[in-house]
């Protein structure tokens, strides 16, 4: 489930409502007023937290993991998905095109 939030049609309040993704469409009554409320456009909400760590490694640019270099991104991976569709790798192994 996320959480979402809502603007009235009629008064304008705002409210907030934890709901599965499928039912995220659906108007629901405004807490003041009683009116429909609808979805407001906006991000979203993460609840929880996090246990894992990137840790102080090399980031994966950094490191000489493969690609082969043959144009494409900034970091040196050989990766472009430009109309071409020359340059793309995908890492040791992997197949180029």
């Amino acid at each position: 489930m996320a959480l979402y939030e809502y603007v009235c049609t009629s008064c304008g309040a705002h409210t907030e409502k934890r709901m599965p993704m499928s039912d995220v469409l659906q108007a629901i009554p405004c807490v003041k007023c009683g009116k429909q409320a609808r979805k407001a456009i906006g991000g979203f909400a993460v609840v929880g937290r996090a246990e894992a760590s990137l840790g102080d490694g090399p980031a994966p640019w950094d490191s000489d993991g493969g690609g082969d270099d043959g144009g494409g991104d900034d970091f040196g991976g050989g990766h472009s998905h430009d109309f071409g569709g020359h340059g793309h790798s995908h890492g040791p192994g992997g197949h180029s095109h």
